[in-house]
């Protein structure tokens, strides 16, 4: 897509010159969404204060990199920290980080930032856990005293 809008910005440097109405030409040909009469103007005004360069200016916005290192060490020293307390201290967006937490493969639950796989250790803790669970239920069948239902 940035190479046709580049390809758009030399169209309209070559008009410019030629004292053509440009975005006129532009829409008969390619269409009418091609190009605003805003972004024609701001070209135009671009090229008559003589700068003829028609590559796209760098973007601000949010970092397409950040170090998921860093994120890391801030989560493993301390598993309550918030994206928004992560993205303070890197000047990232809350968005970038929440995505990289992701992408290292974490997830936050009760307000802590837990693993989305579980580890071999947490998987044997869970296996414990329903066994004595399992065999707590076969001594005394405490499940069976649940009673569950709604107010009436």
């Amino acid at each position: 897509m940035e190479s046709n809008q580049q390809h758009f910005r030399h169209i309209l440097l070559f008009y410019y010159r030629k004292a053509v109405r440009a975005r006129k030409k532009l829409t008969d040909v390619y269409g009418e969404n091609v190009l605003t009469v805003r972004q024609c103007q701001k070209w135009f005004a671009k090229f008559r204060s003589g700068n003829f360069d028609v590559e796209g200016a760098s973007r601000s916005g949010k970092p397409v990199e950040a170090d998921k290192d860093t994120i890391k060490a801030l989560v493993d020293a301390n598993r309550r920290i918030t994206t928004r307390e992560i993205g303070e201290r890197l000047n990232l967006p809350n968005s970038t980080v929440y995505d990289h937490l992701e992408g290292l493969g974490l997830t936050p639950k009760l307000d802590i930032w837990v693993p989305y796989v579980l580890t071999e250790r947490n998987l044997c803790c869970r296996i414990d856990v329903c066994d004595s669970l399992l065999q707590r239920h076969e001594n005394d069948p405490f499940l069976k005293r649940i009673i569950t239902g709604n107010e009436k």
